[in-house]
């Protein structure tokens, strides 16, 4: 048998082209990683009227919606999940951050960590486990649903939420996961920031807490951007950057006290706040009906099957009789509640339509376009996105990757 003889030229031809190989080969893999960050609150308005020149530095670089569409109702958890789902509300099962489910005979709040670690609330298939199902690791850090085994697979990186967890050690573990080596690092990560939201809330969104807790995530995007650039990952990733719904302002001056409107005990409230799901007692459907009827002044009631078709809410077992939806604006409590909480300076929730409620969107990266504007869409488009930029076959779901496709490099 003749062994195999290179010259000393040969050979370095050789290596240099399987050394670019490689390279070419981790340069595919980095660029084919997805990195999806959550604003909670963050209104698209709020890059024009406060201080945010880090990301504003991504949109140079990539793509800019005017807005998303949030889903109905416009709270955290059913938009988060719509977002990684593709989902409306109706098809998720998530359609508030309160509910009630008669079979189980259970009751979901965001503070419920059992019910929050409990599959069966959950449906749909979010992007974590389609990727996981066709061999993509995944860690979506602190993303609603990202806790329970939904159609019995956990990411592989996950953990309870920690809203003390600083949003610096956040960004820390994404660049340990984009870092790994390529066997344990995950294709998809996601990143949240929950501050704005609250402080929209507590301050209202045109206050200047507000405007320090955008400069404050800001600055967290500024240190992502430079630890990116110090591990070499900041031209191969692909960068999605989204909020859930935007604020509108409200005050003790517009409120609905349905303690006036209604005998309270003659109900369950479901939710509160600005869109109430009521479950009257049997019985007294027609009466609290008709109570709600005749005061109906600065909100709309809807019996289940009366909801408008484009709020994509009312075919899910879980939605109750009636649904208020406050005005813009407005809010629903009682004169108890009142008296003893008040209301905060700024809301969400109501009718997706209201330009208030509408969410953030920026894309950056090898996938992407440089430098351009998108009119506004629906979040349930988002999942079509992000599978196809992970290569993934999408679950059935209510979004079209046509959407979005010409934000795309071709």
């Amino acid at each position: 048998m003749h062994k195999l003889k290179l010259s000393i030229p040969a050979f370095i031809f050789l290596f240099t082209l399987l050394f670019v190989a490689a390279c070419d080969k981790r340069k595919e893999i980095d660029s084919n990683k997805l990195l999806l960050i959550s604003i909670d609150g963050f209104h698209p308005d709020y890059l024009n009227n406060y201080e945010t020149p880090n990301l504003d530095r991504i949109v140079e670089q990539g793509v800019l919606a005017d807005y998303m569409i949030p889903v109905f109702p416009t709270k955290t958890f059913p938009n988060h999940y719509s977002i990684v789902t593709g989902r409306y509300t109706e098809n998720t099962g998530l359609i508030a951050n309160n509910m009630y489910d008669s079979e189980m005979d259970s009751y979901y709040s965001l503070g419920n960590r059992e019910a929050v670690q409990d599959a069966r609330w959950y449906e749909g298939e979010p992007i974590w486990v389609t990727a996981e199902k066709q061999g993509v690791k995944s860690a979506p850090m602190f993303w609603p649903g990202s806790e329970a085994p939904i159609g019995g697979t956990h990411p592989t990186y996950w953990s309870p939420y920690d809203d003390y967890h600083p949003y610096s050690a956040r960004v820390d573990s994404v660049i340990h996961w984009l870092t790994m080596e390529p066997e344990q690092a995950p294709g998809f990560m996601t990143l949240y920031f929950s501050k704005v939201d609250t402080y929209g809330h507590r301050y209202g969104p045109n206050s200047d807490s507000t405007a320090v807790a955008v400069k404050e995530v800001d600055e967290q995007i500024g240190y992502l951007l430079s630890e990116l650039e110090r591990v070499d990952k900041g031209e191969t990733l692909n960068m999605i950057i989204v909020s859930d719904h935007g604020m509108a302002e409200v005050s003790e001056e517009r409120v609905i006290l349905l303690d006036q409107i209604i005998d309270l005990e003659l109900v369950e409230m479901i939710d509160w706040n600005p869109v109430a799901m009521i479950q009257p007692n049997e019985g007294e459907l027609d009466e609290i009906y008709e109570s709600l009827k005749a005061n109906e002044k600065n909100f709309s009631v809807y019996k289940k099957e009366d909801l408008p078709d484009r709020l994509h809410f009312k075919n899910h077992d879980r939605v109750p009789e009636f649904i208020l939806i406050a005005d813009l604006g407005y809010s629903i409590t009682t004169s108890n509640r009142l008296e003893e909480y008040g209301v905060a300076g700024g809301a969400h929730g109501y009718d997706n339509l209201y330009p208030e409620m509408h969410s953030l969107f920026i894309a950056a990266g090898p996938s992407f376009k440089q430098g351009i504007t998108t009119e506004g869409f629906q979040n349930i488009h988002l999942y079509e996105l992000m599978t196809h930029l992970l290569d993934l076959e999408p679950a059935p779901n209510d979004g079209r990757l046509d959407s979005l496709i010409h934000i795309l490099q071709k």
